[in-house]
């Protein structure tokens, strides 16, 4: 299903010629990257392995899916995002007992990048080139994002358009500019992540974050099982103590308070998409003692577990 602009107005041709992408919904693979496109699926079992899709974000609606690259593994729940860049070959996986929701955003390539270009060249220029290329292509950090609430009601929004049919052209073409631009923000956060890291040369900054962002993938990995914080830190190759302070200047909190957090987040999900008993919810993530368990999701949530899920019913 194909959705573009009709335009009425006197046709521009050569190089000045800007037209609307079209915004594929649901197209087969081979179609994706020549025009912005929309992926939505519903099913307890998918899989994919080894598809070189073009730049790409991936977040999940309901219950949790796994991308693999050769940067590692990625689980994706609801609140949370992954980017896959131009190319980057990748693999999914969908294993659960109950219906697992996916949205996707696929970019035209050169889409993102045309984005970038007039975010970043001066007035003066734009306006001298209007309809110039990007002189670059852009590459994007493989990690897990936080969705803020702006980025998160927006792709509802357009999931619910998509599925009702009443997402018009013009509306989509708005929410993925604006998409896009949210993307390069994020490029900057990770920049700014890197250099708030206390080292002297820029190259030493990145190879700490690299090594931060590391460890915080595998506190991602494995939050569903007890962990150490030794075990994090060897798997960013720092000390302990290094790792500790380095984290919280890079992202705000030390790495107890993310694992916490991670963990709190899955279980309110499981609370509120599952009936699986309260205390193999504890278990599942990632802790041995109920009592544990309800007083970190009390204080996080002014509520007990079994009063959070009677909430929602």
């Amino acid at each position: 299903m194909a959705i573009a602009r009709q335009s009425s107005g006197p046709q521009v041709t050569g190089a000045q010629a800007n037209p609307t992408p079209a915004v594929l919904i649901n197209p087969a693979a081979r179609e994706l990257g020549k025009e912005n496109a929309i992926l939505s699926a519903r099913g307890r079992r998918h899989h994919v392995h080894e598809f070189p899709g073009p730049l790409s974000i991936k977040t999940v609606v309901r219950g949790a899916a796994v991308w693999q690259t050769d940067a590692g593994r990625f689980e994706v729940d609801a609140g949370r995002l992954l980017i896959l860049n131009d190319g980057r070959p990748y693999s999914l996986t969908v294993e659960s007992e109950s219906p697992v929701e996916t949205f996707c955003i696929f970019f035209r390539q050169g889409f993102v990048e045309g984005v970038h270009d007039v975010a970043s060249r001066p007035a003066g220029r734009l306006l001298d080139d209007p309809f110039g290329q990007p002189r670059q292509s852009l590459g994007f950090f493989e990690r897990l994002h936080e969705c803020d609430p702006k980025m998160h009601a927006r792709f509802e929004a357009m999931r619910l358009a998509v599925a009702r049919a009443a997402a018009t052209p013009e509306w989509l073409e708005d929410k993925l500019i604006v998409t896009a631009f949210d993307l390069i923000a994020l490029r900057g956060d990770v920049r700014r992540e890197a250099a708030r890291l206390p080292a002297v040369g820029a190259a030493t900054r990145a190879e700490l974050h690299r090594r931060l962002v590391r460890g915080r993938q595998f506190l991602d990995e494995s939050f569903t099982l007890p962990v150490r914080l030794a075990d994090a830190a060897e798997a960013a190759c720092l000390s302990v103590f290094h790792f500790h302070r380095l984290f919280r200047q890079a992202f705000g909190e030390t790495p107890q308070a993310y694992l916490t957090r991670r963990r709190l987040a899955r279980a309110a999900r499981l609370l509120r998409q599952t009936d699986r008993p309260v205390l193999a919810i504890s278990s599942d993530v990632g802790y041995r003692s109920l009592g544990a368990f309800s007083t970190l999701f009390r204080r996080r949530f002014d509520l007990s577990p079994r009063a959070f899920r009677k909430l929602g019913e």
